[in-house]
């Protein structure tokens, strides 16, 4: 499976302010402690006031779902991903109905269908280009919006290159959304921020480039100190490779 932008786990979006989202600590430390389970706890929570969400609120859980679903792709739990599509695309068409214009949620919608297609790839024909639709209507309309750069990034990152993929180019807006979170959000406790790197560390992984992947592992931990994923695995290895390498 290739990384899943989200390389693992999932999304506090760029839209959604601390003040509104009760819940942006306990979902960040069940990132930065790699606990899906608690993440899944607190998606049921919100699931039962779900009914009377604002579109606002309505936007953070499917954020929640983008973000396990991401999760149970990457780990390979397809059984459970069809369940959670269709419950993020229910409140996806409902906030397309109110906000059919909104760049964050078209973005989503092609995120999901992107979904479909990682469960099960015999789709790609089928739901390609529906897709591709969504994702560049969300860039062309504004493409300095956060979650439009990463879905364009992760088409391209997934896509195998006679269908159009570009990893060169996938990566490069990831930087440009990493950039952008830093000049706009605050990034405490945003554990996209710290996503966004992990997966452009782990795309030079791949490259055999690890110096490189080291520098953006301890930028990583500088932010986020605990993030076992990285402290406790990925840096380690990477540092070790890089150092075996310039011997």
């Amino acid at each position: 499976m290739r990384i899943w932008l989200i390389s693992l786990f999932l999304i506090c979006t760029a839209t959604i302010s601390i003040a509104q989202n009760a819940y942006r600590e306990p979902i960040y430390l069940a990132y930065v402690q790699g606990d899906m389970s608690r993440w899944e706890a607190i998606i049921r929570l919100m699931e039962e006031r779900s009914d009377d969400f604002s579109d606002e609120e309505r936007k953070e859980l499917i954020s929640y779902y983008y973000g396990y679903i991401s999760f149970l792709l990457e780990t390979d739990q397809k059984d459970k991903v069809q369940d959670y599509i269709i419950k993020g695309e229910k409140h996806l068409n409902l906030l397309l109905k109110s906000a059919s214009n909104d760049v964050t949620v078209l973005a989503y919608k092609g995120a999901f269908i992107g979904f479909k297609i990682g469960s099960n790839m015999f789709r790609t024909l089928t739901l390609g280009k529906e897709r591709v639709s969504y994702i560049n209507r969300a860039y062309k309309m504004d493409s300095q919006n956060i979650q439009a750069i990463l879905e364009k990034g992760n088409y391209l990152f997934q896509m195998p290159w006679i269908l159009g993929g570009d990893e060169k180019e996938a990566v490069r807006l990831y930087e440009k959304a990493v950039l952008r979170m830093e000049k706009h959000q605050n990034l405490k406790q945003n554990w996209l921020y710290l996503n966004v790197l992990t997966t452009i560390a782990r795309h030079y992984e791949e490259e055999k480039q690890w110096q490189k992947a080291v520098l953006i592992y301890e930028k990583i931990l500088q932010q986020e100190p605990e993030f076992s994923w990285v402290k406790d695995t990925l840096y380690p290895a990477a540092k070790r490779i890089a150092a075996k390498n310039k011997k």
